[in-house]
């Protein structure tokens, strides 16, 4: 809910060199205002006047609006977060409206589908948050599509790129039962893996994918 802004301390709006008609600005106010004004209600006599010699109000509110771009977008400190990608304050936007399913092109799928096998292979089976390039491949495939699908082709990359590493997991373990993820492993196993092959035995089923049982009914396989 937006609030109406006061001075600190006064009533009176103090925001004299600052534009609070933008979107910038709203999204700011509407994110994190009320916890200012707690937050300034609580100080002490000493820690008011030092809050306003560092500018107040005003200076804390336009440090918050450097998250935000002109259109409103949470990018967060420096850009870091592609506009469109942020899902509310504290994850709370209702996650339906953007774990769907939908199309993702055949470059990323195969982009993260070389970069599943190439992981695969070099942490033998092990998925390892150190040497990973799958942000660099999220972010590329996210600038390149409209805002309004960046989340959801997001989370339908990710369900293609379970299913991928899910199918070598399973080439292997059949070729050595007793194999085990970190285990080294004879990586031509899973060259008869392709992102065809894997996605050609895939159904919907709700906003996941599942695996087709070779009786054409489906294995619910969610990642």
């Amino acid at each position: 809910m937006s609030m109406s802004v006061s001075g600190f301390g006064t009533g009176n709006s103090s925001y004299t060199g600052m534009n609070t008609g933008n979107k910038r600005y709203k999204v700011a106010e509407e994110a994190v205002l009320a916890d200012v004004m707690a937050e300034e209600a609580m100080m002490s006599p000493e820690q008011k006047m030092m809050y306003e010699l560092l500018g107040g109000r005003e200076a804390h509110m336009k440090n918050m609006m450097r998250n935000y771009n002109s259109d409103g977008d949470y990018v967060g400190p420096g850009g870091i977060i592609v506009p469109g990608m942020h899902h509310g304050k504290d994850g709370s936007v209702d996650r339906s409206t953007w774990q769907q399913l939908i199309n993702v092109s055949d470059d990323a799928r195969q982009k993260m589908f070389n970069n599943v096998k190439r992981e695969f292979i070099q942490e033998n089976g092990i998925s390892n948050g150190d040497t990973t390039k799958r942000s660099q491949i999220f972010r590329e495939y996210q600038l390149s599509v409209k805002k309004e699908d960046r989340a959801k082709g997001t989370w339908t990359l990710q369900q293609y790129e379970g299913q991928y590493c899910s199918a070598m997991y399973a080439a292997v373990k059949a070729a050595n039962p007793n194999w085990q993820p970190g285990q080294p492993f004879d990586s031509n196993i899973i060259d008869s893996v392709t992102r065809e092959s894997v996605e050609n035995q895939l159904v919907k089923s709700g906003n996941t994918f599942v695996k087709k049982t070779s009786a054409g009914s489906t294995l619910d396989v969610q990642v």
